[in-house]
Order: structure tokens, then sequence, then C-alpha cells
């Protein structure tokens, strides 16, 4: 049997990993400011299925702090040490290996197309773009990046309901559906666990590289998350509403 250890300098990574595939992050484009969110809950009928606010509220709390305390440190470290070329080309590569997700969210919904493309893309980016540092493919006739899908969304263009919204500890906001999805999108990326397909990398490694992701793709997390709930005088509300009209708009695409 396989033996894992556990070592105190990686407690903080650990945790960290959890944010690197979190709902919240699972979008690329544009999102609705507070304002905007706001605007379309009380304009709209769309409203949000919320019965843990309480305990959710106090999630939200837990996971403000660290993103302001813990993460945003590291965010501004990176930046500040790593010029803006080496950040490119890691976010990249972490870009690149999230194709398992999209591609399986494209099969998952019949998207031929999304999933060739998806596929394409890869191909190019892990050849010619050596291992994703370079986005070749995109220069490339009929392979422009299309709208980024994940088993969450194939699960809602199934017409699986959302369920009650969920702040989860570190990941953020999300739904009973888009945690489901999230478990999934994790079963078909092959080096992180539970399910990675490659057997020798011990316990460290994997987190050592998610910690790694969780780094280099901090600015980009950090400035989404400030955009949803920027301004908004209730922020657990208005990041509620912008992630769930967020979530639905891409559904519908």
């Amino acid at each position: 049997m396989k033996k894992y250890s556990f070592s105190p300098a990686l407690w903080l990574p650990a945790a960290l990993l959890l944010i690197a595939s979190a709902p919240l992050w699972g979008q690329e484009g544009e999102y609705l400011s507070a304002e905007e969110a706001y605007e379309g809950d009380v304009n709209g009928t769309d409203r949000v299925e919320d019965p843990l606010e309480p305990i959710n509220r106090v999630t939200f709390r837990f996971n403000d702090f660290v993103y302001e305390n813990l993460l945003q440190p590291v965010s501004d470290a990176y930046t500040w040490i790593t010029p803006e070329p080496v950040q490119e080309g890691a976010s990249n590569v972490f870009d690149n290996l999230r194709y398992f997700e999209r591609v399986t969210g494209n099969l998952l919904q019949a998207r031929w197309q999304g999933a060739w493309v998806e596929t394409g893309r890869f191909a190019v980016n892990s050849t010619v773009g050596i291992a994703g540092v370079f986005r070749p493919a995109d220069k490339l006739s009929g392979f422009a990046e299309p709208p980024a899908e994940d088993i969450g969304q194939a699960l809602g263009a199934w017409g699986l309901s959302e369920g009650p919204y969920l702040v989860l500890p570190l990941l953020g906001p999300s739904n009973l559906r888009d945690l489901v999805g999230y478990v999934g999108d994790r079963s078909v990326h092959p080096l992180k666990e539970p399910f990675s397909l490659i057997d020798d990398w011990n316990w460290e490694w994997r987190t050592a590289l998610t910690a790694t992701e969780v780094v280099v793709e901090s600015p980009q997390l950090l400035d989404r998350y400030e955009q949803m709930k920027d301004g908004a005088i209730d922020p657990y509300g208005s990041l509620k509403n912008a992630y769930t009209q967020n979530r639905r708009a891409a559904i519908a695409e």
C-alpha cells in the first residue's frame, strides 16, 4: 500500500490548492459587477435559493479574510518578483492543462465542434507551444478559443436544478450542482487528486503543483473576486447574485 507523508510546511499550500479548481474561477471572460448583479436581481424574477444563508455568511467572511490577508500578499509578491512574460507563460501552461475539463464539458453536451477545437488547440499548444507556454493555436484559422465549458455547465444544460446556493470554505461561491461538477472536473484532470493517472507522484508533489497553480493564477483570481463584489453595500448578496447570473449565462450560451 502506498504511504503518504504530511509535512507541516505544506499545510498552507494544501489549503490553497482547494482554491485552484473552485467553481468561482472556472469561467473566463467578463463578469457582472456587483451593481449590475444587484440590478438584475431586484428588477428580474430570478431569485437564488439560499436556505443556508447564516452558515454561508460565516463562511464568506472566513474566505474573505483568507483571500485578503493570505492570498493577496502572495499574489502581490508573485507579480512583483516575476517578469510579465514569465507570468503569462506560466498561466498559459495551467490553462492548457484545463483542456481535460473543458473537452469533457463539451462532450457531455454533444458540442462536437467545441470538443474538436479544444482538442486541436491542446495538441498545437502542447507541442508547438512547448507544453502550453505559448498559444500558437490562437493564430490558426478555425481554432479561435471557444467559450469555456465544464461539467457543472453540462449538468445545467441537461436540466439539473442548481440546488441551494453554497459558500464553500476556501472554494468560495457555488451551488449543489456546481459542487458535483467540481468533483467531476477533478476526476477528469490527470494530475489532480483523488483520481490522478500518475500514480508515481506522491502527495507532496501533487500539492506543490497545485499550490504553484494557485500562485500563478492568483492575480486573475483576485481580480475576478474583487470585480464581482466591488462597491457593494452587501458584498455577500452581490457576490451570490453575480456568481449565479454568470453561471446561468454560461449555461445558456
